[in-house]
């Protein structure tokens, strides 16, 4: 069950990912930060290698979060 354990993991480094861009943008309401970060996460919904996932995530969401704040 490896896909099941790498699957629950970019999971959890994906929420990581929204609970820090929260703090760091904390003059933006959660759940846009939550809406944001889905956004770029469903963009590499088809990416076929999953290990960058969550930086990508990260970068593209906190651009969006600087043009916000």
């Amino acid at each position: 069950m490896p896909g099941r354990r790498a699957d629950a993991d970019e999971r959890r480094q994906i929420e990581h990912v929204r609970e820090d861009l929260a703090r760091e943008f904390q003059t933006v309401p959660p759940d846009l930060v939550a809406e944001l970060v889905s956004r770029q996460v469903a963009a590499f919904q088809r990416a076929p290698v999953r290990s960058f996932v969550p930086v990508l995530v990260r970068r593209g969401a906190r651009a969006e979060l600087r043009q916000l704040a």
